[in-house]
């Protein structure tokens, strides 16, 4: 029974405590919430760095009144202190969109060297720049713009220097490492020569950044060559002093570089010999390069050649290819319009200019030129062709036999070859410029108008359609 009762008693406590946690959170945000976002988009807007002064004040008037309330003071007290927070924050913002016009250069030059990292690699200098630029900042929130003028100028150029140093830190650190070292190795007593090359470019790297600090792409290849000259320098002297141990030694350095060049000259079958010095030996491996080198400029022509010859065969390939693929599209389609028509109702011809349905079974009433319901199903056929060339113009010629006036068959030619028109656009739909319709009369007959079948041939409309690109 005591399980019973004080299982809910503990869910009754805990929903209370809940609720009033919830309760005081949402009491909370409704008192602190506009003033906290406020102050969230100050320092999103960079009030800290261009107004830290008055947003300074906001964050600490809105901690005392957070203070206050979590010690339960007085509503009117904590509101007192965040309609101050608010009040500094609302001078903070007029500072910072003031701040943006006056110290624009300064603001600027500050992004500059931190995207060079010059607060880690000339920390001093940018730590300058950062004092000068909040006095800066302070001296707007004063009101006093002309001094924060020149406080925004000095920071400008304590930013610049620090991003001239860490560009060149970057760029030329390794480099006057390595020219230091070769100068603690003596170098510029055993090995001069090659030592003051290197000494040369990093002069040359640094006046180079001095006048262009944005030209690093130039300045880091110069940079890399003084590394490696000083290397090379710091190498030399330790050769120079091994060799000064023992005179034994040149003999094997000698020695040494005799075996490299036979090593080099074997690979032309050549077998040099070095008791005149090495230079017949040098010449006879440069004659051998330069005739490679010959060949393979004349193999590159060939090369070149061969394969402009072969663009040109595959250009060509590819264009038979296309011209195939076309040929094999238009026989396609005009099979295809082929087999819509029976014999006895067209015959289809074609050649590279035109495609003509002759209608044989299209037939009119004698001196008539009224379609009769019979033919629609041909007609239907004739726009299932013309849809296969959507885009073609179509030529409608009406023709006759050579009986009766020649005048009067020309008009009835015509008129038949106009209604057929007529019925093709208001059943297709297409527009008037993309069919054309034309009578000839008797003048272009494919029959003998001496016989009845020939006359009966001769008596059609040709549906022409344009194949000509």
């Amino acid at each position: 029974m005591f399980e019973k009762r004080f299982i809910p008693r503990i869910l009754v406590v805990l929903i209370l405590t809940c609720s009033s946690v919830l309760f005081a959170q949402d009491a909370k945000e409704s008192i602190f919430g506009d003033v906290q976002k406020k102050i969230d988009e100050a320092r999103e807007q960079g009030a800290e760095l261009l107004s830290p002064e008055f947003y300074k004040q906001a964050v600490e008037n809105f901690q005392e009144a957070n203070k206050l309330y979590l010690n339960n003071e007085s509503t009117r007290d904590v509101r007192e202190k965040l309609t101050e927070a608010d009040r500094n924050c609302t001078r903070a913002m007029e500072v910072v969109n003031l701040a943006k016009i006056t110290l624009k250069e300064p603001m600027i030059a500050r992004v500059d060297a931190l995207n060079v990292q010059a607060d880690q690699l000339a920390a001093e200098l940018f730590k300058e720049g950062e004092n000068k630029f909040f006095e800066a900042a302070t001296e707007i929130e004063d009101g006093d713009i002309e001094d924060a003028r020149d406080k925004g100028s000095d920071s400008e150029e304590f930013f610049r220097k620090a991003e001239l140093k860490a560009i060149k830190g970057a760029i030329l650190g390794e480099a006057r490492n390595l020219v230091n070292k070769a100068r603690d190795q003596g170098c510029l007593d055993v090995a001069p020569s090659t030592f003051q090359y290197a000494q040369n470019l990093l002069n040359e790297t640094e006046e180079l950044l001095t006048n262009n600090r944005y030209a690093k792409e130039d300045a880091t290849i110069k940079a890399e060559e003084c590394e490696y000259q000083a290397r090379h320098a710091m190498y030399l002297t330790q050769l120079i002093e091994t060799l000064s141990d023992d005179e034994r030694n040149w003999e094997k350095l000698q020695l040494g570089y005799e075996d490299i060049l036979t090593g080099f000259a074997t690979q032309f079958n050549e077998n040099p010999r070095y008791d005149a010095g090495m230079n017949d030996a040098v010449n006879t491996i440069q004659s051998n390069i330069i005739e490679l080198q010959t060949e393979r400029d004349r193999l590159r022509a060939e090369v070149t050649k061969l394969q402009e010859e072969y663009d040109v065969v595959r250009e060509e390939a590819t264009l038979s290819s296309a011209e195939l693929a076309k040929v094999e599209e238009l026989e396609s389609k005009i099979k295809k319009i082929k087999s819509l028509f029976t014999p006895g109702e067209a015959k289809v011809a074609y050649d590279s200019e035109s495609l003509v349905i002759r209608l044989h079974g299209l037939t009119f009433p004698s001196g008539k030129s009224i379609i009769q319901p019979e033919y629609f199903s041909l007609l239907s056929k004739v726009q299932e062709a013309i849809k296969i060339f959507p885009d073609r113009h179509i030529l409608l010629e009406g023709h006759t036999d050579s009986q009766g006036n020649a005048a009067t068959n020309k008009r009835l030619s015509e008129e038949r070859a106009s209604a057929v028109r007529e019925y093709i656009i208001a059943n297709m739909g297409i527009s008037r410029e993309q069919i054309t319709s034309v009578g000839f009369g008797s003048e272009k007959p494919v029959a003998s108008n001496k016989t009845t079948e020939g006359r009966a041939l001769n008596r059609r409309i040709d549906v022409v359609i344009n194949l000509s690109d």
